[in-house]
């Protein structure tokens, strides 16, 4: 489990969603969002070992680096555990009255080897497949967490108010991904070509694939 090291601001904002699917193992949907911004705090990422292999605890998949099939090293710049429903926007907050959620949200937030590209990952857990696949649904209608942004003692730049994002969904067994990646500038996403949406892609596939292979 991640324990608390300390403190440092993590930024909440808000987007959009609408995709098909990128691999036929993790089947995601995507959306472009036009956030709305907020602010909180976490607690620092923890040195845990670098990544991809390990338990299917989200809390454990979500590790102080992960490094995808592409050979990227993406490393953690803050984390986040809270309730699913304090973690959700209004829309994903609706779904969860219906199929609650089994404990907490994880959440980190990742940056990319150039650290231009941030992306924040949240995993959650249904009470069954059949709920978690009806809660990414939701994410068609721009139904999905809350964005982070980096910790303040990761080092890193806050993006400017309101940054435009793409966030990813996958569902897996019980578990819900989200991958939600913006510009560290906080500046327009570009399309489903450009490198933001590709980013999101390849850490949530990772972290899906991680969680499937180890359940």
């Amino acid at each position: 489990m991640l324990g608390i090291v300390g403190v440092g601001a993590f930024f909440i904002l808000r987007s959009d969603d609408d995709d098909k699917p990128d691999r036929t193992v993790v089947m995601p949907t995507v959306t472009h969002l036009n956030p709305s911004s907020g602010s909180t705090y976490s607690p620092l990422p923890t040195p845990t070992t670098s990544s991809g292999g390990g338990s299917g605890d989200p809390a454990s998949v979500l590790s102080r680096t992960i490094r995808t099939a592409k050979g990227h090293t993406f490393t953690q710049a803050g984390v986040r555990t809270e309730s699913c429903v304090t973690r959700a926007n209004a829309k994903l907050l609706t779904a969860l009255r219906r199929h609650p959620c089994v404990g907490l949200m994880h959440s980190a937030v990742y940056a990319n080897p150039t650290k231009t590209i941030i992306t924040s990952v949240s995993i959650m857990t249904l009470g069954s497949p059949s709920a978690a696949i009806t809660v990414k649904g939701v994410t068609d209608q721009s139904g999905w967490p809350k964005l982070l942004t980096p910790s303040d003692a990761s080092g890193l730049p806050q993006p400017r108010p309101n940054p435009a994002y793409w966030t990813r969904t996958w569902s897996q067994g019980r578990n819900v991904i989200y991958a939600q990646s913006y510009w560290k500038s906080g500046g327009p996403t570009g399309g489903r070509t450009g490198s933001v949406f590709a980013t999101a892609g390849e850490l949530g596939v990772e972290v899906t694939n991680t969680l499937l292979f180890s359940d």
